[in-house]
């Protein structure tokens, strides 16, 4: 027993360290992105005052505040930055990209060709206090508590108990509750030092941290709840041990494997070289268009610029033949990655369906989306960027259009991208909570309508 618990504190101690590492690494990454970006501001501003006695001085003052210099030498970044208890479920963030560049060429798919899907469906997943809370935490219920009647039976202290006038089911439940205990304060302990080590990455959330201890205490009751179900049975310890393992192969491995299987048929997601294909095929047809018919076009689709309409728009190199080819690509490419981004909301909303129904899929998703690390987090971010990308195209082609610099008060108010979370998450956090506990409850009141043998 000592070992189990020091294996488990120790795989908890060692994922709290993986989590942490990775985490950090990805804060690493933004502040470079961040220090680069303002070092890149910096001398834009100073591009305002630049010394035009000399010829590198008095080409930055020329460049000063033109749109397009401004978004090719120092474009924005859209970042996903890790919530405090990202490091504790890393979820998705391994392989979905947590910041954008945002140009005016929007609403593209992104360049990453990893697929969202893993952990979701816990085919596989990072080795993070989540995975050993899912996987491993039932093992060490199991490994404690598979022999708490039976090992009574074999020994056949169950009877000196009854003749001294002790209720056996008591004592029973008094040793199960007292695993209970220990197993979910090596839990409690081992989130608590992860919270510890999360504040110093990133600010704490207590409210977050609260539904964290209350979802592992859902899902370790869960699992109590199946070992009290089986071991009603009055069997031997060998068969309770053989009963509560094919229990967790079940709901850790095939019932996954199989939900994973029913939803990657019916809910398949294509291949993005096929919106790279539409990128290169509306790019090439939208620039052979006729100017005019281009410009055309986008007066059409933007009224408000029409009072700045003169002949010369159809020149080679005017600006706004540019603005109207990329407002005209990025609608059309509007289209494509929406009709892209469909599969993996279908397939993830399919796979938290069929969650319902296992109670180690839905913890996963629980503990993900607390961290906000899932993928319903990662297509909102998605949509987010997308709409702030129309911000930006739209900020930048009044300056275009109107063919007029940015002034320096003018570069001070850029827009700046700030991520929104999900509307009523923690309510629906909350209600699965309550599902686990109400799943549980169901099988012990199921457990108890069997009769036990004394």
């Amino acid at each position: 027993m000592l070992v189990l618990i020091g294996f488990f504190f120790v795989a908890g101690l060692y994922s709290i360290y993986d989590g942490y590492r990775f985490t950090r690494k990805q804060l690493l990454a933004i502040d470079s992105l961040k220090q680069g970006y303002q070092k890149k501001y910096q001398e834009a501003v100073a591009s305002f005052s630049a010394d035009t006695t000399t010829a590198k001085g008095k080409t930055l003052f020329n460049q000063a505040g033109i749109p397009s210099v401004i978004e090719y030498k120092n474009p924005l970044y859209a970042i996903h930055k890790p919530h405090s208890l990202s490091m504790l479920s890393i979820g998705q963030r391994d392989l979905t990209t947590y910041y954008d560049v945002i140009t005016r060429r929007r609403n593209f798919v992104q360049d990453s060709n990893a697929e969202i899907s893993n952990p979701e469906l816990l085919a596989s997943g990072n080795f993070d206090l989540a995975y050993v809370v899912v996987y491993l935490l039932p093992l060490l219920a199991i490994a404690l508590c598979y022999n708490v009647l039976s090992k009574e039976r074999e020994q056949q202290t169950d009877r000196l108990l009854s003749v001294q006038g002790l209720y056996f089911g008591r004592i029973m439940s008094y040793k199960l509750v007292f695993r209970f205990i220990l197993i979910g304060v090596m839990a409690w302990l081992l989130s608590t030092i992860g919270f510890i080590c999360s504040a110093l990455l990133i600010s704490f959330d207590p409210l977050a941290a609260i539904l964290w201890m209350l979802s592992i205490s859902a899902y370790l009751f869960f699992w109590f709840a199946v070992i009290f179900f089986i071991i009603r049975w009055s069997q031997s310890s060998v068969q309770n041990a053989l009963y509560l393992l094919g229990m967790w192969c079940f709901f850790l491995m095939l019932l996954p494997a199989l939900c994973n299987a029913i939803v990657r048929l019916y809910y398949p997601i294509p291949l993005k070289t096929d919106a790279a294909v539409a990128l290169r095929e509306n790019s090439e047809a939208i620039w052979a268009l006729p100017r005019k018919l281009l410009i055309d076009t986008f007066y059409l689709n933007n009224p408000k610029y029409k009072h700045l309409r003169v002949a010369s728009d159809t020149s080679e190199n005017s600006n706004k033949r540019f603005a109207a080819y990329y407002d005209l690509l990025g609608r059309r490419m509007t289209q494509v990655v929406k009709h892209y981004n469909q599969y993996p909301e279908k397939q993830n909303a399919a796979v938290n369906n069929a969650s319902w129904i296992n109670p180690a899929m839905k913890t996963q998703y629980i503990l993900n989306g607390i961290a906000e690390t899932g993928l319903k987090d990662y297509l909102s971010y998605q949509d987010q960027v997308n709409a702030f990308q129309k911000t930006w195209v739209d900020f930048m082609s009044d300056y275009i259009i109107s063919d007029k610099k940015l002034i320096l008060s003018d570069l001070k108010k850029l827009p700046e991208f700030k991520l929104k979370p999900i509307a009523n998450k923690n309510q629906h956090i909350l209600r699965d909570i309550s599902y686990l506990f109400g799943f549980s409850l169901l099988i012990i009141l199921i457990a108890l309508k069997l009769r036990i043998k004394i």
